[in-house]
Parts: C-alpha cells; sequence; structure tokens
C-alpha cells in the first residue's frame, strides 16, 4: 500500500508546482493590462514602475529604494543621480588662471611618441610594411603610401587622434599610419 501513495505524493507536488506557475504568470499579464488601460502617462508609468520593483530580484529591496528616492504629491518618485567614485572618470576642474588655456600647455612627450631602431623589415602579401622594432613590438602599415624603411634605422611611433599611429623618422617629412600586431 505504501508504493503507490509513494508515487502519487511526488506527482501531486509536481502538478501543485505546475499549475501554480500559470497564476504568476496570470497575475503578471493582469497587471501589465492594468497598466495599458491607464490613461495618464506618468501614473502608467508609475504602475509599470511598481510591477518591476515586485518582481526585482532579493537582493534589491524595495523599501531601499522607497527610502532614497522622494515622493512629491502626484508625481513618480526621483531617484538621485549615481555618484562615481572612480578617479580615472573624475576629472579636476581648471583653476580661475588656466580657465581657457588647458589645450595650450604641452604634452608629454614620452606618452605621444615613442624612438626605436628597426630590426626586421618585411611585407605582407598585400604589399603592406612590416617592421620589427628591437624592444620586440610589430607594426604593420595601415594605408597604401610607399615608405622607404631600412634595418639599423631609428625611426619613431607617435600617436594621432582617435588612437591612431604614425610611422616616421627625424630625416624626411614623410610618415605613415600603422597599428600594432604584437
Amino acid at each position: 500500500m505504501k508504493k503507490p501513495l509513494c508515487l502519487v505524493t511526488p506527482f501531486i507536488f509536481i502538478t501543485g508546482i505546475l499549475v501554480s506557475m500559470p497564476v504568476k504568470a496570470n497575475s503578471l499579464e493582469q497587471a501589465i493590462n492594468e497598466c495599458r488601460q491607464q490613461q495618464n502617462a506618468l501614473k502608467r508609468l508609475v504602475c509599470y514602475d511598481e510591477i518591476t520593483l515586485s518582481a526585482s530580484t532579493a537582493s534589491e529591496k524595495p523599501s531601499a529604494v522607497s527610502s532614497t528616492s522622494v515622493q512629491t504629491h502626484g508625481q513618480a518618485p526621483v531617484r538621485p543621480a549615481p555618484v562615481s567614485n572612480n578617479p580615472a572618470t573624475a576629472q579636476a576642474a581648471p583653476t580661475s588662471s588656466d580657465f581657457g588655456l588647458e589645450h595650450k600647455k604641452p604634452a608629454d612627450k614620452n606618452t605621444d611618441e615613442m624612438y626605436m631602431t628597426v630590426s626586421k623589415v618585411s611585407y605582407s602579401p598585400r604589399k603592406e610594411l612590416i617592421v620589427e622594432f628591437d624592444n620586440g613590438q610589430i607594426w604593420r602599415q595601415n594605408d597604401s603610401k610607399f615608405y622607404e624603411i631600412n634595418v639599423g634605422e631609428r625611426h619613431f611611433i607617435k600617436r594621432g587622434m582617435l588612437n591612431s599611429f604614425t610611422l616616421g623618422n627625424d630625416d624626411n617629412n614623410r610618415t605613415i599610419k600603422v597599428r600594432r600586431v604584437e
């Protein structure tokens, strides 16, 4: 007698779970339909916000959200803007004596330009220049210009705008666009 009861009990339990799942889905659909029927846009938005707050995870508590928000009469809650403590995104404001002259300050040359000696020169199948320098860096030509370069010469890589780089030397005015391979 216990065997049929053992088989029936899990079946009843699983059936109860499956039957209760559509009820939750129906209650969510009903709540969304109620929000759709709101004529006032602000009230409709508040209704949708309440649905998302009630469906939020356990890590985000609705009581914490309501305590940090400011409620005014007849308006949606206003949440304060997030404050970033990242020093990389926060920039210091210029002093009054530097105002308008920030862009005229000379840039640090070590970060914008790097001199290296050529150790190997090769070409890709598309006749793009591939240059290996003494420090192990490999740079590949991006444009189709002609650039004469020989092993043992000293050249520079200069940072351009929008993360572009140019290869050149101090002996002539020619430069080519390059990108770092390794």
